[in-house]
């Protein structure tokens, strides 16, 4: 029997003497190959980015959100601070504020929060240190707006005017705040209530007296352990219907429940599904070029077996036997197809590092999806190469050579 080896020098120099027909006949494969790495490296470079940026928010929160005003006041925190489980709880009272500094002021969300969050949210600083309950005249903002929002830099002790609308007096409140940290980081985070480098954190007691609201739209709770977080946030769902007038039985019907949760192993379930989704769509994709690039490789092998077929006649003549020829142009479709792979590979590797780089996010390479792109080429190869190579095998050598 032929040698692979032997059969794989026989295809190369094949190829060779039609390198524009071998070309166009991998480029079906180059692009479906290049389409499903470029879509898995992308897919893990989005999971490996989004899982970073929920752990960086803190790895055992939950979110507890109401869907209407006047829902959740400090009777609603303490049922959520002495559910069993939850270590730390901090409601979150956002309002729209104007922030004056050296003269020049910009509108901004203000978040008034307890010193708790601090933990919650995993918030990390990078000069100073973070608002404590007590505290009744200092601030802590995010570096973006310490850094970027105006004129002059922002630094701990400088002193901010912040103006917010009281309720009960409709007038607006003034009133002057030291800095006392710099919070943020180079990484943003995107799950928690505000991003830390553009937050304004202002003692929660303050921010009421300022603005005389006393109801908050959410609360962020911080359980036990990261084994707990699914569990305590269903005891907290539970207490919270009770306490609102909600029985349980209506727990799963958003319509009857006036507050939703999240907490961090449902986003990670919710990103990895959505990561999922989108690889399967554009795999999809890639999937169809495979298969029209393995159509146009059966055609090509076709179209050769007819223009060899005296070259087939001759092999026989001279004592290769059917599974020679066989194995002969097998070798040679792999050979095409794995070339294209290779090429693929190499395209959606690129394609993977420019977008990764674009999107700023970091690249994550997985070995196993090259070689699984290099598994599926030499299928493409065996699968599209099999017809035409029986049909070669096949030939009666007298009748092959006769052919002119």
């Amino acid at each position: 029997m032929i040698s692979i080896s032997h059969s794989a020098k026989m295809a190369v120099e094949s190829l060779k003497s039609s390198k524009l027909r071998s070309g166009l006949t991998a480029l079906g494969i180059i692009i479906g190959i290049a389409a499903v790495i470029a879509t898995f490296t992308l897919g893990a470079s989005f999971g490996a980015f989004f899982s970073e940026q929920i752990s960086a928010s803190g790895s055992n929160y939950v979110m507890i959100m109401s869907t209407k005003e006047n829902l959740f006041f400090d009777q609603q925190v303490d049922v959520v601070r002495n559910t069993r489980g939850v270590v730390a709880v901090s409601p979150i009272l956002g309002v729209d504020g104007t922030v004056t500094f050296m003269g020049e002021s910009k509108d901004m969300r203000v978040i008034g929060v307890l010193e708790d969050y601090r933990e919650i949210g995993n918030v990390p600083m990078l000069d100073g240190v973070f608002i404590s309950d007590q505290d009744t005249s200092v601030i802590v903002v995010g570096k973006d707006v310490a850094r970027d929002d105006f004129k002059n830099e922002i630094t701990t002790r400088s002193s901010v005017e912040i103006t917010v609308f009281n309720n009960d007096t409709r007038e607006y409140v003034t009133r002057t705040f030291k800095v006392k940290g710099i919070a943020g980081s180079e990484n943003t985070s995107i799950v928690t209530g505000a991003d830390s480098n553009t937050a304004i954190y202002v003692p929660l007691a303050v921010v009421r007296e300022m603005t005389a609201q006393q109801d908050y739209r959410s609360m962020f709770a911080m359980t036990e352990s990261d084994e707990t977080v699914k569990e305590t946030n269903d005891e907290i769902e539970k207490n919270l219907a009770r306490n609102l007038g909600v029985s349980e039985r209506n727990l799963d019907n958003s319509d009857l429940v006036p507050f939703w949760t999240m907490n961090q192993v449902e986003i990670l379930e919710q990103v990895s599904e959505m990561t999922q989704t989108m690889q399967l769509f554009l795999i999809a994709i890639g999937g169809i070029s495979l298969v029209v690039g393995s159509v146009g490789i059966m055609n090509i092998m076709i179209v050769t077996v007819t223009e060899r077929t005296k070259e087939i006649g001759t092999l026989k003549a001279l004592g290769y036997t059917s599974i020679d020829v066989l194995v002969l142009f097998i070798i040679e479709s792999i050979v095409i197809s794995v070339i294209g792979g290779a090429i693929g590979t190499v395209l959606g590797l690129i394609i993977s590092y420019i977008g990764s780089s674009l999107l700023g996010i970091t690249m994550s390479l997985s070995y196993g999806v090259i070689a699984g792109a290099i598994l599926i080429s030499i299928i493409i190869g065996v699968v599209a190469g099999a017809y035409p190579a029986k049909r070669a095998a096949d030939m009666n050598p007298v009748d092959a050579l006769r052919t002119i």
